[in-house]
């Protein structure tokens, strides 16, 4: 839900610039607005899924998000509206990314929760790709508005679909919704050498993700040469890489643990970043890389949110949503950083791969012991 209202909408930025005789850089706020609400407000809706269960929280949030695209869908709807509406779905959205992963913790224990988070990152690999592609099909046929119809018929799809066959699987002790609780909470996890441990290695493990999608671009158009359209059929393979990490991790989870694909996968990204820095600068040896990259990333996220989750039953909502926000927190950390330090080249591509690969790394000697 949250990567497909960002995705579709892209490719018809442009179109919505002329439509509405907007400066290009102002209609990139209808982006902007909605990761703005989306990232903070993961910190409310953990808290109130552990108060108030599962059920309820999704299908108010969906509401919420309804009524954002509804706003966009006014006749002769303004720019000003737009941005409203953006705001409000954000606000709404927010509910998927936190109460899904509570409610596979709900539902799930050991090498199961493992084995559903990894569909979930097998999934989630191929939205960013899919939904870019699906909006300037409807945008060029059906034109910007009918984006937005199509982001509205898939959220009230969602909706009824949940109404009807979503049981709630929060049924063990509720935590009062108050401030103070809530503070606590969050405090009590900040606190925790197994939260900080974990959750850095899923934040790191993001944040290297988000690292190789902003710089590949630079490498393969700038620095070789290749067209926005060559580039695009190309980005495919990352994408690939991610879902045979998922794969895997799905094959060998009852003969591994979670600690030692989480110890192995870094040595992985670290032979991918010494690839990246090395190789020569042809198309198919930079993508062997990043799908080197990308296998890592598969195989760690769905062990890094399992391990995480994990001793947080009755606090799972919790726990998702401040992961969810620092995850947020440190991927708009580096992207400053990679404008600040004009990381735009294939060597400092690598390089940042391999100093990240290395951290992480040591981050799982902390968190987990020695291979």
């Amino acid at each position: 839900m949250g990567q497909l209202s960002v995705g579709l909408l892209f490719p018809v930025l442009p179109a919505i610039s002329i439509a509405l005789a907007e400066e290009p850089e102002r209609v990139q706020w209808l982006i902007s607005a909605y990761l703005f609400a989306f990232g903070p407000v993961q910190l409310l809706y953990g808290p109130l899924s552990d108060a108030r269960g599962r059920r309820p929280v999704l299908l108010a949030g969906l509401t919420l998000a309804l009524l954002g695209v509804g706003l966009c869908l006014l006749p002769g709807v303004s720019f000003e509206w737009l941005l409203i509406g953006r705001l409000l779905q954000g606000l709404g959205a927010g509910c998927g990314a936190v109460v899904s992963r509570a409610m596979l913790r709900d539902s799930f224990e050991g090498p199961a929760l493992r084995n559903a988070l990894s569909y979930v990152a097998m999934a989630a690999a191929f939205t960013p790709i899919m939904a870019p592609a699906l909006g300037g099909l409807i945008g060029h046929h059906l034109g910007w508005y009918n984006v937005f119809a199509a982001m509205l018929l898939y959220l009230l799809t969602l909706w009824l679909l949940l109404l009807a066959g979503f049981e709630e699987t929060h049924n063990g002790k509720r935590r009062p919704m108050r401030l103070t609780t809530i503070v606590a909470n969050y405090r009590q996890l900040l606190g925790q050498r197994h939260f900080l441990g974990h959750g850095g290695m899923l934040w790191g493990q993001f944040s290297l993700m988000m690292l190789a999608i902003s710089v590949l671009p630079y490498v393969m158009q700038q620095q070789i040469g290749m067209s926005a359209a060559e580039y695009g059929r190309w980005a495919l393979i990352p994408a690939l890489g991610l879902l045979l990490g998922g794969i895997v991790n799905n094959r060998i989870q009852h003969r591994v643990s979670a600690g030692q694909v989480l110890r192995l996968s870094p040595l992985i990204q670290m032979a991918a970043g010494v690839w990246v820095m090395l190789a020569p600068l042809r198309p198919g040896w930079m993508i062997a890389g990043i799908f080197l990259q990308a296998l890592g990333n598969g195989m760690a996220f769905p062990n890094a949110m399992s391990r995480l989750l994990e001793p947080y039953r009755d606090l799972a909502g919790a726990a998702a949503a401040l992961s969810g926000a620092l995850q947020m927190l440190c991927a708009s950390l580096l992207s400053a950083g990679l404008v600040l330090y004009g990381v735009d080249t294939a060597f400092s591509l690598g390089l940042c791969i391999l100093l990240g690969a290395l951290g992480l790394k040591l981050l799982s000697w902390c968190a987990i012991g020695r291979f």
